[in-house]
């Protein structure tokens, strides 16, 4: 419990704290097209998180509008918008991810 409570006070310095798990799924999502260097669409998103196209295509107009993601036409095929992760994006996960080790450590401890 203690750790789960740690999660999400070092989770709410770069989210907003009205975020809902499904934003966070779907931020998750872009998140994982990012690293493995395949962005995902909306579509995508909606299939593998079970959330409606139309709630993650909320999600996305939030990130999109708070400068967490964009969106780029696939070069394979222009009727798609991929999402990718922004500047600011990259730089609240390295701080994010520092954040987080410091919690885990301590908790070893």
């Amino acid at each position: 419990m203690q750790l789960a409570s740690r999660f999400y006070e070092v989770l709410l310095r770069y989210l907003p704290p009205s975020t809902t798990l499904g934003e966070l799924a779907v931020l998750t999502e872009v998140a994982k097209g990012v690293y493995r260097q395949q962005p995902v669409t909306v579509r995508e998103i909606a299939q593998s998180t079970g959330i409606s196209r139309w709630s993650v295509s909320r999600s996305v107009l939030r990130f999109i509008e708070d400068g967490w993601i964009m969106e780029k036409k696939d070069p394979r095929d222009s009727r798609k918008n991929l999402l990718v992760w922004t500047e600011q994006s990259f730089e609240g996960n390295r701080a994010w991810s520092r954040d987080w080790m410091e919690v885990w450590a301590a908790m070893e401890r």
